[in-house]
């Protein structure tokens, strides 16, 4: 029998071996933690990048994380605002359904959602959305918001003027209804209205520039244009991303006889939104009152692929051919935008009238004839 050494034993017995975890495992855990970590970062970065209007920084954030992260409906709701705020309302409505397959008794955020389908046109879908939300949270402002939208989308102003008063009266801090308020007054040319849900929108949310846009366009259509500037620019400054605002701000630039002005924010606005076929419009039509027609050649000829049924592009790129001497293009142009825009019979002639410019119109054996 070995000998035993007195103290030993108890040692052993007090401090048994430490089991050791093979490396492996290790490196599974660590890898699922700086995986969790990457997750938390992209939602927090998309977050803060959603609530500073960093519209393209958020939607490439949150579309770069993990499919099993990506389809929940806190980040769908979330990719849903900002395509919405960046006017791409189809992406939008494709975010918002598959939210509510996942969640169908949601009713946070359905107020946007019903934004997006009224700008889409789709009553139906707008019609459904409402019944839903009736019957899961009639009490709920966003159910009146969406209610004041779909009646909206049906040209009954007052009925959705009652709607988003339901809804302030069930939340007065609701400031997203008091702003829909507020454009349901201007269909109603009741400016003074307007005007007061627009300031209780600023007032209950500082930043929420769908306030100060409201405000703008009130003063806007009341002629204060130096006003309707001054509030555009507020909203511009909270939502820079947002191509629509400044295109408003050309328009009144525009007005107050600034051209130069106009033309460098429809310049940044097509930097925002390449494809705004109003924004290019309009700045094809600044370039022409600036003489600087090679310029606005290339502007029509990009905004005659964009929307290639639309009679006014054809005008205007039928003037551009005009100022350059080219008249056989001239007359091309013109005549396509007389078939677009105005039925004229075999016999003539006609006298047409497009927009600040009469245009005598013949028909001869060899085709139409316009002379300018």
């Amino acid at each position: 029998m070995a000998p035993t050494v007195p103290g030993i034993t108890s040692a052993v017995a007090q401090h048994p071996p430490t089991v050791s975890v093979p490396l492996q495992d290790k490196q599974i855990e660590q890898q699922a933690i700086t995986a969790l970590l990457d997750n938390f970062q992209h939602l927090a970065v998309g977050s803060y990048a959603t609530s500073r209007f960093d519209l393209p920084k958020a939607i490439q954030t949150f579309k770069t994380l993990p499919s099993a992260q990506r389809e929940t409906p806190w980040v769908l709701a979330q990719l849903g605002k900002a395509y919405y705020e960046a006017g791409e309302y189809r992406s939008a409505e494709e975010c918002f359904a598959r939210l509510l397959k996942l969640q169908p008794s949601r009713i946070e955020d359905m107020e946007v959602y019903s934004t997006v389908l009224w700008h889409l046109k789709k009553e139906t879908a707008l019609t459904f959305l409402c019944h839903t939300l009736r019957d899961q949270g009639f009490h709920s402002p966003q159910t009146w918001c969406a209610v004041g939208n779909a009646f909206s989308l049906a040209r009954e102003h007052d009925q959705a003027i009652a709607a988003f008063k339901r809804a302030t009266q069930l939340d007065a801090h609701f400031a997203y209804a008091w702003t829909l308020m507020g454009h349901e007054y201007i269909a109603n040319e009741e400016f003074d209205a307007a005007l007061a849900a627009f300031r209780r929108s600023v007032a209950v949310d500082r930043r929420g520039y769908g306030g100060w846009y409201g405000l703008g366009k009130s003063y806007e259509r009341m002629g204060k244009l130096e006003d309707a500037e001054r509030h555009y620019r507020v909203a511009a400054n909270v939502n820079p991303s947002n191509a629509t605002l400044l295109v408003c701000i050309g328009v009144v630039l525009e007005r107050l006889r600034n051209r130069k002005g106009a033309l460098a924010n429809y310049t940044k606005a097509l930097e925002l939104s390449p494809g705004s076929a109003l924004a290019r419009f309009k700045k094809a039509r600044v370039l022409m009152h600036l003489r600087l027609f090679p310029e606005a050649l290339g502007e029509l000829e990009v905004l005659r692929d964009l929307a290639p049924d639309e009679a006014n592009v054809w005008f205007l790129l039928g003037k551009c051919y005009k100022g350059l001497g080219e008249k056989s293009e001239a007359l091309r142009a013109l005549t396509t935008a007389l078939n677009l825009d105005v039925k004229v019979s075999a016999s003539g002639p006609y006298v047409v009238v497009l927009p600040k410019m009469f245009v005598v119109v013949e028909w001869h054996a060899d085709g139409l004839v316009v002379m300018v």
